[in-house]
Order: C-alpha cells, then sequence, then structure tokens
C-alpha cells in the first residue's frame, strides 16, 4: 500500500492548486480562438462546399457566445481590481447568501432573472 506524502515538492516547482483569475482570462482568451477557428475548420470537414457567408453565419453565434463568457471575466476581474471588497465578498457570497430566509431567497433569484430577461429584451430592440 503506497501512501502520499505531505511533501509539497511540487508546490516549489511552481505548481498551484488553482489559477488566479488573469490565468482563467487568458485561458479563456485563448480558448474563444481555438474554438473560433476550430469551429471553421469542422464545419469544413463537414461540408466542403460551404461558401464564405455559410461559414461566417454558422460561426458568429458560437463567437458570441464565446465573447459573452470573455466579457463576464473580463467585468469581475475589472471589479476585483477597482473594488477590493468585491473579492471578499465574492468568495463568500454562498455563506452570506445560505443565511438569508427562503423568501429573501426567492426574491434576489427572481429579481436577478428578470433583471437578465430585461437585458436579453433591451439587446434585441437595439440589435433589430
Amino acid at each position: 500500500m503506497t501512501t502520499i506524502s505531505t511533501n509539497s515538492s511540487w508546490l516549489a516547482q511552481g505548481w498551484r492548486g488553482e489559477l488566479t483569475l488573469g490565468e482563467k482570462l487568458f485561458f479563456g482568451f485563448l480558448f474563444l480562438l481555438i474554438g473560433w477557428v476550430g469551429v471553421s475548420v469542422i464545419l469544413q470537414l463537414i461540408d466542403p462546399a460551404i461558401g464564405i457567408l455559410d461559414f461566417g453565419t454558422l460561426t458568429l453565434a458560437i463567437f458570441g457566445l464565446l465573447l459573452g463568457w470573455l466579457a463576464i471575466y473580463i467585468s469581475i476581474w475589472l471589479q476585483e481590481m477597482l473594488w477590493h471588497p468585491f473579492k471578499s465578498f465574492r468568495k463568500q457570497f454562498g455563506q452570506h447568501f445560505n443565511q438569508l430566509t427562503s423568501w429573501q431567497q426567492c426574491i434576489i433569484y427572481f429579481g436577478v432573472f428578470f433583471l437578465l430577461l430585461y437585458a436579453v429584451i433591451m439587446v434585441m430592440v437595439v440589435v433589430f
């Protein structure tokens, strides 16, 4: 039977338990680029006669989703950089949220849901 020692030599070699937000942001952007190019290659493998217009319209939705995901990470990073208490609040949010009563949790949940729904509707108004 082998035992795992508590030797932290792997920590001395530069390995950490979790990535920082800046590293997550970098890897998110790298994932965005690889995903966008990868989708184009997969689409061309599926249909070799795909035109430039088809290629652009099919990858636009995926590019938009990945860009939105990246925008969320950028906004969190900026909030933590400009407003330092936000980082500690974000890490302890689950504990604070669980201390609320069930009706307070429902109000917060539905408030966020309807604000996001309103934001989507306003984006649709702007686009169309």
